[in-house]
């Protein structure tokens, strides 16, 4: 783990909390191991496949990928498109870097708020899956909760990137 300038504390509080939704992460992936596996051999063994295993696969992949965005970003596993940065001085490279981080912080902020709203939403009217009749809205509420974590991590990054920008 990478500990930034100054913000140890932070940055520690961030890996341990993005440490257990990757563990939460890393159980929707061996659900979805596990749920393909019984769809597969139900169906061609037993001519029976597993009820709903199809969307019993969607909303594990929802509890694998959403609790696993923080630490892919502590991890630098994430997608980032790099310009020619490294002919600009340090403080040039910290400004664009800070104004990443809280653009990203911003639009992370916007996702888990309008997914809190829109689990209120399926809540509300009582909206399942089609066929094995799972409720909807934990997974979105999931969704919610994971970006928490990776605002922390992002809030380290510009935290650490404003650090250097104002460093002397």
């Amino acid at each position: 783990m990478k500990i930034s300038n100054g913000v140890s504390g932070l940055d520690k509080f961030s890996y341990s909390v993005s440490y257990w939704f990757e563990r939460a992460a890393i159980f929707g992936l061996l659900g979805v191991l596990v749920a393909t596996c019984i769809d597969v051999v139900g169906a061609k063994v037993f001519h029976w496949p597993l009820p709903g295993g199809t969307e019993v696969v969607y909303l594990l992949q929802v509890v694998a990928i959403a609790g696993a965005l923080a630490f892919s970003k502590i991890d630098g596993r994430h997608v980032r498109v790099e310009f020619m940065l490294d002919r600009l001085p340090k403080r040039g490279r910290a400004i664009i870097n800070s104004l990443t981080s809280l653009l990203s912080l911003g639009l992370f902020l916007l996702l888990g708020w309008e997914s809190y709203e829109y689990s209120l939403i399926l809540r509300s009217a009582s909206e399942v899956t089609a066929t094995a009749q799972i409720p909807l809205y934990p997974f979105v509420l999931w969704i919610t909760l994971c970006c928490i974590p990776l605002c922390l991590v992002i809030l380290t990054d510009l935290v650490s990137a404003l650090i250097e920008v104002f460093k002397k």
